[in-house]
């Protein structure tokens, strides 16, 4: 079985597990809503007239059955959006994840300092995790040891990233697997180079991610 765990596409398969990804808005209905997914508001695309109600739309739907993760939510630098108005909307996707107990899908670019001082301040006890992670190695070790999880994407088949170097050396049940928003790679091609990386064959590191999918979400 295979698991791409933050995705913006459909894709149907009978060996696949796709997580596909929503950014919430208003108009989104429950009917919308695919069997498997992780609902948001993503940083990008929050609307300062009109985020609160697609936030109050987020807590109608993410208690449905098919919303098995919050997000993706974060914190990201490199836009419009005041860092103080992202950080008010990403304690909310905190507090909900915890109410549901689902775990937190996370974008986070050039604010990883408040990313963990967040975490350690609202005492989160779901499980955080870091979607396409690329950063250098020691910001994936300071994350490491404030217990964040990782998925990784299309960054790992660059051998020139330094995340090659954090995948072959993460414990079992730390990381998972996505293609994002890319439709020019498989998440068949992601897992044959994690499973190089890993020193494992791809049957090995599949029967480790659905466990890893597993202990996360509850779900199979």
């Amino acid at each position: 079985m295979l698991i791409d765990f933050h995705t913006h596409h459909e894709h149907q398969a009978h060996n696949l597990i796709n997580v596909l990804t929503l950014h919430v808005t208003p108009a989104l209905t429950a009917d919308d809503l695919p069997d498997i997914c992780s609902l948001g508001l993503h940083p990008w695309f929050v609307q300062g007239d009109t985020w609160q109600d697609a936030w109050q739309n987020l807590v109608t739907l993410a208690s449905s059955s098919q919303v098995i993760t919050i997000g993706e939510c974060g914190l990201d630098r490199h836009i419009d959006l005041p860092l103080a108005t992202q950080i008010e909307i990403f304690k909310k996707h905190i507090q909900l994840a915890e109410n549901l107990q689902k775990p937190l899908v996370i974008h986070c670019v050039r604010a990883f300092a408040e990313l963990i001082a967040l975490k350690k301040n609202t005492k989160s006890t779901i499980p955080w995790i870091i979607h396409g992670f690329h950063k250098k190695q020691a910001v994936f070790e300071q994350l490491l040891r404030h217990d964040f999880y990782f998925s990784f994407g299309a960054a790992i088949l660059c051998d020139r990233n330094p995340v090659v170097t954090a995948i072959a050396m993460l414990p079992d049940g730390k990381f998972l697997l996505e293609t994002d928003d890319r439709t020019d790679i498989s998440i068949e091609q992601i897992y044959d180079r994690a499973a190089q990386l890993r020193h494992l064959d791809v049957e090995a590191l599949q029967t480790q991610l659905v466990k890893t999918y597993h202990q996360l979400t509850g779900r199979f």
